[in-house]
């Protein structure tokens, strides 16, 4: 394993570059301990058995202290550990046998430094399982740690957790590294709109968890690809904390950006089905108008929702318009360009390119407002268009987007944000 080469890197890598290495995963607890449970032992698909014997599971945390300081690790595990603490080993158990996990049975002095401190906790057994083994503690394994100020058990409540707080780990990374501790937020806006109308974004989180939590913001404006982020926020909420940034762009608690200005933001450090499944991070994009105050729950999208080509039905046109968005997978150096068919019964099959000069390119966050006026048909009034987009031309050579359109009430400025969909087999329009 390379026990002593551990160093916290991004979730989905090698846990240390030995061969045999295994790949980190992120998970939460929301109980007292973590468990390691018999059906996770190893399965041999040549006897279809399971290996149920020595067997060691690797748990890797960072926990951020405001200053440095002198604690107690308490802890609790079933059978044999070693407990490292920014790469000293602060306790461990490595013989007698195998036993049973009892809460805060281990307590070993410990330092945290100013900062993030990386925590690694290694968890081996005799026997796990099997799973019609009548024991429960061969078929469990738990262990359980937190931190204490003294020999009463006063806890230290200071300390924030986080996913990847290394910023290797962030929008930066390629795709496949950390993708499930990164969450897009698609547009972000504070700008006038059509006929007086004004676009603001609220950002929501809430943390459904037992333990402070760090939320890491990169916003970046349309057209900016220089890979630098024209602002950045850490946002920390309290265990079941909470709360709503209204005009996120412009908020002193947020982005604090001046200026009418639209863009998107990545978060980083949250699990990222909590975020985009069970509502722990919402943004609500609306349009204030003189008729009224319109908005929606944009969707927030993962690593995983970049396309190359997508297609988007019923689009619509006349008392609507359609604007296209695209965000590019990275950002820094991001160029490339578009080819759009457009169809519908109303005026056939249509082709263009966006920049319609090949000279040129997009860069970073784009839109296209008024998406049948570019291709000259504005005036068609038609609600089941089909829009068909393909990346083109894009530098680096791995850069793909995450496009969406946004379908507004030309009465009224309502909008509704449409993600892609599928074909069961490509329609005639090339």
């Amino acid at each position: 394993m390379g026990e002593a080469s551990i160093s916290g890197r991004c979730s989905s890598l090698k846990l240390t570059d030995a061969p045999l290495a295994p790949a980190e995963y992120p998970i939460l607890s929301g109980g007292k301990g973590l468990r390691t449970a018999y059906w996770q032992a190893p399965f041999d698909t040549s006897t279809c058995t399971y290996d149920t014997t020595d067997l060691t599971m690797y748990f890797v945390t960072w926990v951020k202290s405001p200053s440095a300081q002198s604690v107690r690790a308490w802890l609790g595990a079933s059978d044999y550990f070693k407990l490292w603490i920014n790469g000293t080993l602060v306790g461990q158990r490595t013989s007698g046998g195998a036993k049973p996990h009892t809460e805060d049975e281990y307590k070993f002095p410990a330092a945290l430094k100013a900062g993030w401190n990386l925590i690694v906790f290694k968890h081996s057994f005799p026997q796990l399982g099997p799973g019609d083994d009548p024991d429960n503690n061969k078929k469990y394994k738990t262990f359980s740690l937190r931190f204490v100020r003294d020999d009463a058990g006063t806890p230290v409540t200071n300390l924030v957790a986080t996913f990847d707080p290394d910023p290797s780990c962030d929008d930066r990374a390629p795709l496949s590294t950390a993708s499930y501790t990164r969450v897009l937020f698609p547009s972000v806006a504070h700008l006038p709109g059509k006929a007086g109308s004004q676009w603001r974004t609220d950002i929501e989180l809430y943390n459904g968890f037992h333990m402070a939590w760090e939320y890491r913001f990169r916003y970046f404006r349309e057209g900016n690809n220089t890979g630098l982020p024209d602002a950045t926020k850490a946002i920390v909420l309290q265990p079941f904390e909470g709360k709503v940034f209204r005009d996120a762009l412009r908020s002193s608690e947020f982005f604090n950006v001046m200026g009418d200005q639209k863009g998107y933001a990545w978060m980083s450090g949250f699990y990222y089905y909590y975020a985009t499944s069970w509502g722990y991070a919402r943004a609500k994009v609306y349009n204030e108008a003189s008729t009224g105050t319109f908005g929606m729950d944009t969707n927030l999208l993962s690593p995983y929702d970049y396309r190359s080509f997508v297609y988007f039905f019923n689009v619509r046109n006349g008392a609507f318009r359609t604007n296209l968005a695209l965000v590019p997978t990275k950002n820094e150096g991001s160029t490339y360009r578009v080819r759009m068919i457009l169809s519908a019964p109303d005026f056939g099959v249509l082709t263009k390119e966006w920049p319609a000069d090949p000279s040129q390119r997009l860069s970073g966050f784009a839109q296209l407002n008024d998406v049948f006026s570019y291709f000259g048909v504005g005036s068609t009034s038609t609600d089941r268009a089909l829009l068909y987009v393909l990346l083109k031309d894009q530098s680096p050579a791995d850069l793909y987007i995450y496009p969406y359109i946004t379908i507004n009430d030309n009465g009224t400025s309502d909008p509704i944000l449409r993600l892609p969909g599928y074909t069961l087999s490509s329609p005639p329009i090339f």
